[in-house]
Protein backbone atom coordinates (compact mmCIF):
# COMPACT_ATOMS: atom_id res chain seq x y z
CA UNK A 1 0.00 0.00 0.00
CA UNK A 2 1.26 3.29 -1.03
CA UNK A 3 1.75 6.07 1.80
CA UNK A 4 0.71 8.91 1.41
CA UNK A 5 2.39 11.83 3.00
CA UNK A 6 0.71 15.57 2.98
CA UNK A 7 3.04 18.79 3.40
CA UNK A 8 1.61 19.57 6.56
CA UNK A 9 3.17 16.51 8.28
CA UNK A 10 6.76 17.65 8.26
CA UNK A 11 6.70 21.51 9.54
CA UNK A 12 9.62 21.08 10.60
CA UNK A 13 10.96 20.14 7.23
CA UNK A 14 8.92 23.52 5.28
CA UNK A 15 10.36 25.64 7.86
CA UNK A 16 13.72 25.31 7.52
CA UNK A 17 13.56 25.25 3.89
CA UNK A 18 12.04 28.91 4.39
CA UNK A 19 15.03 29.75 6.57
CA UNK A 20 17.53 28.48 4.26
CA UNK A 21 16.09 30.18 1.71
CA UNK A 22 15.42 33.95 3.47
CA UNK A 23 19.23 33.28 4.55
CA UNK A 24 20.28 32.57 0.67
CA UNK A 25 18.72 35.88 -0.35
CA UNK A 26 20.05 37.87 2.94
CA UNK A 27 24.16 36.90 2.00
CA UNK A 28 23.14 38.04 -1.79
CA UNK A 29 22.26 41.19 -0.89
CA UNK A 30 25.41 42.02 1.87
CA UNK A 31 27.78 41.33 -1.09
CA UNK A 32 26.18 42.56 -3.91
CA UNK A 33 27.32 45.82 -4.97
CA UNK A 34 23.83 47.01 -6.24
CA UNK A 35 22.62 46.78 -2.90
CA UNK A 36 22.64 49.10 0.49
CA UNK A 37 21.29 49.44 3.77
CA UNK A 38 19.88 53.20 3.94
CA UNK A 39 19.31 55.38 6.78
CA UNK A 40 16.06 56.25 7.39
CA UNK A 41 16.02 57.93 10.54
CA UNK A 42 15.20 61.33 8.94
CA UNK A 43 16.33 64.83 9.18
CA UNK A 44 20.60 65.53 8.78
CA UNK A 45 21.00 62.02 10.00
CA UNK A 46 18.89 60.48 7.42
CA UNK A 47 21.11 62.21 4.82
CA UNK A 48 23.92 60.09 2.94
CA UNK A 49 25.85 62.54 0.84
CA UNK A 50 27.50 61.77 -2.50
CA UNK A 51 28.26 63.46 -5.08
CA UNK A 52 25.77 64.27 -8.21
CA UNK A 53 25.45 61.47 -10.35
CA UNK A 54 25.71 63.27 -14.07
CA UNK A 55 26.27 60.15 -16.23
CA UNK A 56 27.43 56.15 -15.47
CA UNK A 57 29.75 55.11 -18.58
CA UNK A 58 29.15 51.45 -17.92
CA UNK A 59 26.77 49.83 -19.28
CA UNK A 60 23.34 50.79 -17.86
CA UNK A 61 22.13 47.46 -17.08
CA UNK A 62 24.89 46.77 -15.02
CA UNK A 63 25.45 49.83 -12.79
CA UNK A 64 28.42 50.69 -10.88
CA UNK A 65 28.12 53.83 -8.82
CA UNK A 66 32.26 53.55 -8.00
CA UNK A 67 33.67 56.81 -8.70
CA UNK A 68 36.23 55.80 -11.58
CA UNK A 69 32.37 55.23 -13.63
CA UNK A 70 30.56 58.75 -13.08
CA UNK A 71 31.18 61.94 -14.01
CA UNK A 72 30.77 64.53 -10.72
CA UNK A 73 28.81 67.76 -12.29
CA UNK A 74 30.33 70.86 -11.77
CA UNK A 75 27.48 73.33 -11.44
CA UNK A 76 28.26 76.69 -12.87
CA UNK A 77 25.61 79.81 -12.14
CA UNK A 78 24.34 81.41 -15.18
CA UNK A 79 25.84 84.34 -14.48
CA UNK A 80 25.04 87.74 -16.28
CA UNK A 81 27.74 89.79 -17.99
CA UNK A 82 28.29 91.65 -20.57
CA UNK A 83 31.14 92.77 -23.17
CA UNK A 84 33.09 95.49 -21.51
CA UNK A 85 33.51 98.56 -24.79
CA UNK A 86 36.91 98.71 -25.31
CA UNK A 87 39.09 101.30 -24.78
CA UNK A 88 41.31 102.96 -28.15
CA UNK A 89 44.37 100.78 -28.79
CA UNK A 90 47.74 101.91 -28.12
CA UNK A 91 49.79 101.48 -30.98
CA UNK A 92 52.69 102.62 -29.88
CA UNK A 93 54.40 100.42 -27.73
CA UNK A 94 56.06 97.02 -29.90
CA UNK A 95 52.32 95.08 -29.09
CA UNK A 96 48.87 96.77 -29.65
CA UNK A 97 46.72 96.83 -26.09
CA UNK A 98 43.54 99.03 -24.73
CA UNK A 99 45.26 101.69 -22.85
CA UNK A 100 42.65 100.88 -19.46
CA UNK A 101 44.02 97.22 -20.16
CA UNK A 102 45.19 97.27 -16.39
CA UNK A 103 41.56 97.23 -15.89
CA UNK A 104 40.76 93.83 -17.61
CA UNK A 105 42.52 92.47 -14.63
CA UNK A 106 39.72 91.82 -11.75
CA UNK A 107 39.67 89.95 -9.07
CA UNK A 108 37.30 91.38 -7.32
CA UNK A 109 34.24 90.53 -10.02
CA UNK A 110 31.88 88.10 -8.74
CA UNK A 111 32.55 85.71 -11.45
CA UNK A 112 36.60 85.65 -11.27
CA UNK A 113 36.04 85.26 -7.42
CA UNK A 114 33.12 82.27 -7.99
CA UNK A 115 36.00 80.49 -10.21
CA UNK A 116 38.72 81.30 -7.99
CA UNK A 117 37.00 79.58 -4.94
CA UNK A 118 35.96 76.50 -7.21
CA UNK A 119 39.81 76.03 -8.27
CA UNK A 120 42.88 74.90 -7.00
CA UNK A 121 46.25 76.06 -8.46
CA UNK A 122 48.97 73.58 -8.81
CA UNK A 123 51.95 73.48 -10.27
CA UNK A 124 50.44 71.78 -13.62
CA UNK A 125 47.06 73.26 -13.91
CA UNK A 126 44.14 74.91 -12.51
CA UNK A 127 42.17 72.62 -11.32
CA UNK A 128 38.28 71.97 -10.14
CA UNK A 129 38.50 71.15 -6.12
CA UNK A 130 35.13 69.12 -6.61
CA UNK A 131 36.50 66.51 -9.78
CA UNK A 132 40.29 67.33 -9.57
CA UNK A 133 39.76 67.75 -13.41
CA UNK A 134 41.74 70.68 -14.88
CA UNK A 135 39.90 73.82 -16.03
CA UNK A 136 39.53 74.02 -19.62
CA UNK A 137 40.23 76.69 -21.65
CA UNK A 138 39.24 76.95 -25.43
CA UNK A 139 41.53 79.04 -27.90
CA UNK A 140 39.24 81.02 -30.30
CA UNK A 141 40.55 83.44 -32.42
CA UNK A 142 38.73 87.15 -32.41
CA UNK A 143 37.53 86.37 -36.30
CA UNK A 144 36.05 83.26 -35.10
CA UNK A 145 33.98 84.63 -32.66
CA UNK A 146 33.57 88.75 -33.00
CA UNK A 147 33.16 88.19 -37.28
CA UNK A 148 36.88 90.26 -38.17
CA UNK A 149 36.33 92.88 -35.55
CA UNK A 150 36.78 96.77 -36.63
CA UNK A 151 40.43 97.49 -34.73
CA UNK A 152 41.14 93.68 -35.95
CA UNK A 153 41.35 93.20 -31.83
CA UNK A 154 39.04 92.45 -29.13
CA UNK A 155 39.63 92.31 -25.93
CA UNK A 156 37.18 90.39 -23.46
CA UNK A 157 36.74 91.11 -19.86
CA UNK A 158 37.41 88.29 -17.89
CA UNK A 159 34.01 87.92 -16.34
CA UNK A 160 32.22 87.48 -20.36
CA UNK A 161 35.15 85.33 -20.93
CA UNK A 162 34.46 83.04 -18.27
CA UNK A 163 30.66 83.01 -17.96
CA UNK A 164 30.09 82.18 -22.36
CA UNK A 165 32.56 78.88 -22.10
CA UNK A 166 36.25 80.07 -21.54
CA UNK A 167 36.55 80.78 -25.24
CA UNK A 168 39.38 83.46 -26.81
CA UNK A 169 42.92 83.85 -27.89
CA UNK A 170 45.76 84.16 -26.17
CA UNK A 171 45.00 88.08 -24.45
CA UNK A 172 41.46 87.09 -23.36
CA UNK A 173 42.61 83.71 -21.21
CA UNK A 174 45.98 85.49 -19.87
CA UNK A 175 43.44 88.66 -18.28
CA UNK A 176 41.02 85.55 -17.03
CA UNK A 177 44.14 83.62 -15.55
CA UNK A 178 45.86 86.62 -14.13
CA UNK A 179 42.69 87.55 -12.41
CA UNK A 180 41.77 84.38 -10.66
CA UNK A 181 45.21 84.21 -9.37
CA UNK A 182 44.92 87.84 -8.21
CA UNK A 183 41.93 86.51 -6.45
CA UNK A 184 43.92 83.86 -4.74
CA UNK A 185 46.37 86.21 -3.66
CA UNK A 186 49.09 84.81 -6.01
CA UNK A 187 50.33 88.29 -7.67
CA UNK A 188 50.16 87.93 -11.73
CA UNK A 189 50.75 89.80 -14.52
CA UNK A 190 50.30 89.84 -18.26
CA UNK A 191 53.20 89.80 -20.46
CA UNK A 192 53.30 90.74 -23.81
CA UNK A 193 56.23 88.68 -26.04
CA UNK A 194 58.21 88.33 -29.19
CA UNK A 195 58.23 84.41 -29.58
CA UNK A 196 60.88 82.93 -31.09
CA UNK A 197 58.78 82.00 -34.21
CA UNK A 198 58.42 86.08 -34.34
CA UNK A 199 54.75 86.53 -33.39
CA UNK A 200 53.27 88.48 -30.90
CA UNK A 201 51.73 87.01 -28.54
CA UNK A 202 50.30 87.36 -24.81
CA UNK A 203 51.04 85.25 -21.60
CA UNK A 204 50.88 85.24 -17.47
CA UNK A 205 53.51 85.04 -15.47
CA UNK A 206 53.15 84.67 -11.91
CA UNK A 207 55.44 83.23 -9.01
CA UNK A 208 53.83 79.96 -7.11
CA UNK A 209 55.71 77.76 -5.09
CA UNK A 210 59.14 79.74 -5.15
CA UNK A 211 59.44 80.02 -8.40
CA UNK A 212 58.65 82.17 -11.65
CA UNK A 213 56.12 80.41 -14.17
CA UNK A 214 54.45 81.03 -17.45
CA UNK A 215 50.56 79.81 -18.25
CA UNK A 216 50.64 80.21 -22.01
CA UNK A 217 47.56 79.20 -24.23
CA UNK A 218 48.04 77.86 -28.06
CA UNK A 219 45.57 76.55 -30.46
CA UNK A 220 46.08 73.19 -28.61
CA UNK A 221 46.47 73.18 -24.56
CA UNK A 222 47.30 75.55 -21.95
CA UNK A 223 50.92 74.94 -20.91
CA UNK A 224 52.68 75.34 -17.87
CA UNK A 225 55.96 76.55 -17.71
CA UNK A 226 58.66 76.90 -14.59
CA UNK A 227 61.20 79.30 -14.56
CA UNK A 228 61.68 80.54 -18.19
CA UNK A 229 59.08 80.09 -21.01
CA UNK A 230 61.08 78.73 -24.03
CA UNK A 231 58.90 79.59 -26.74
CA UNK A 232 59.99 83.81 -25.81
CA UNK A 233 61.81 85.66 -27.82
CA UNK A 234 61.59 88.60 -25.92
CA UNK A 235 59.63 90.36 -23.38
CA UNK A 236 57.68 93.79 -24.02
CA UNK A 237 54.96 94.68 -22.22
CA UNK A 238 54.06 93.89 -18.40
CA UNK A 239 50.55 94.56 -17.54
CA UNK A 240 49.19 94.07 -13.93
CA UNK A 241 45.94 95.62 -11.86
CA UNK A 242 47.80 98.90 -11.00
CA UNK A 243 49.64 99.92 -14.14
CA UNK A 244 51.41 99.37 -17.35
CA UNK A 245 54.84 99.46 -18.06
CA UNK A 246 57.12 98.62 -20.88
CA UNK A 247 60.32 96.08 -20.12
CA UNK A 248 63.28 96.70 -21.39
Amino acid sequence: MGLNVSNSAHPEKRNYIMFAGILIVAIIALLSPQFQFINLSGGSAGVIETPQIVAVVNDPNNIDLSAENVEVQINIPEFETALKPMEKLNRKNHIFYPEDASSYITPENEVVSWYAENTVLTDEALIWKSTKDALEFKYRTDNDLFNNPIDGDMWQNPDYYLANGNMGDCEDFSVAFASILEAKGIPAEVIGVDLINERKHWVVKYYFNEQINYADINPENVIIWHGSNPTIDKEWISINREDIHELT
